[in-house]
């Protein structure tokens, strides 16, 4: 994934696909976009109806936690949640982070 200006963006749910595609179709710079075929079938989410991108190459904290911190994207991040909440049952506080944009990486 050395390329110069290129972008891999991941959704993990079917909002993040729209405003990642969206955002995709508008970057100056080649995009590509991977959606993991599991989503169309096990992602259900209300999808708003107007225009928004989600900015390529900044990720989002999507839980907050102060002993460990679990960092994915696309479906994995669904699968670090349910980490976190066994964890979370053994007092283990997790911050997990969802990259979205594998290249570039949000620093």
């Amino acid at each position: 994934t050395h390329c110069p200006g290129i972008n891999l963006v991941c959704p993990r749910g079917p909002v993040q696909a729209k405003g990642l595609l969206l955002a995709a179709i508008r970057s100056p710079d080649p995009t590509i976009v991977f959606e993991p075929k599991v989503l169309y079938r096990q992602s259900v989410e209300e999808v708003p109806v107007g225009d928004f991108e989600i900015p390529i190459g900044k990720a989002e904290v999507v839980q907050e936690g102060t002993d460990v911190t679990l960092v994915g994207w696309g479906n994995q991040v669904n699968r670090l949640l349910k980490t976190a909440e066994l964890a979370a049952a053994d007092g283990i506080s997790c911050e997990v982070i969802d990259l979205r944009t594998i290249l570039p990486w949000d620093e």
